[in-house]
């Protein structure tokens, strides 16, 4: 696997990766309109790739077909922490290991690429295969939000967790 810059002939395939309500809710907590498209993934690609701050990729496999996509949003250089958010793997390929391979090289890249020493994500406390995917690729809890976020009225809690650089 490989990580390389988002590119706007991806998103109709990520975009098809979210057909389900209330995943495509878990992946963006209402950030997007549903149901969604590939031209929204490039519209916030236009907006990303003029913001020094925000970096949209797409994870690759072997082949160089797409099976992953997140974002790094907030970079904040005197603090030198990111935050990571809209993580996805394409259905076909949850639970082998795709997730913990994509962040691992999204660590690699904030930490050595851009120096950052902090690495931030939120996640629903009603995802465990998330969390238990962010945790095994080295994240842990450190807070949860005050403010739930409403799905077909239930209550989701936002759990902050965060990996932190190790120099060694």
């Amino acid at each position: 696997m490989r990580i390389r810059p988002y590119k706007p002939c991806d998103g109709d395939l990520i975009a098809g990766w979210l057909k389900d309500e209330k995943i495509f809710n878990m992946w963006c907590a209402g950030k997007y309109a549903y149901p969604m498209t590939g031209e929204q993934l490039n519209e916030r690609y236009d907006s990303a790739r003029d913001n020094p701050c925000e970096y949209m990729f797409t994870a690759i496999d072997d082949d160089g077909t797409p099976v992953g996509y997140f974002l790094l949003r907030n970079a904040d250089w005197e603090a030198q922490s990111v935050h990571m958010g809209f993580i996805v793997i394409d259905a076909a390929k949850r639970g082998k290991g795709f997730g913990k391979q994509m962040l691992t090289m999204a660590k690699k890249y904030c930490f050595e690429i851009l120096g950052m020493k902090r690495i931030t994500l939120g996640v629903f406390h009603i995802n465990p295969r998330a969390i238990d995917c962010y945790e095994s690729a080295g994240f842990i809890p450190y807070a949860t939000e005050d403010e739930p976020f409403i799905f077909n009225g239930r209550e989701w809690k936002v759990i902050d967790m965060e990996c932190v650089c190790r120099d060694e």
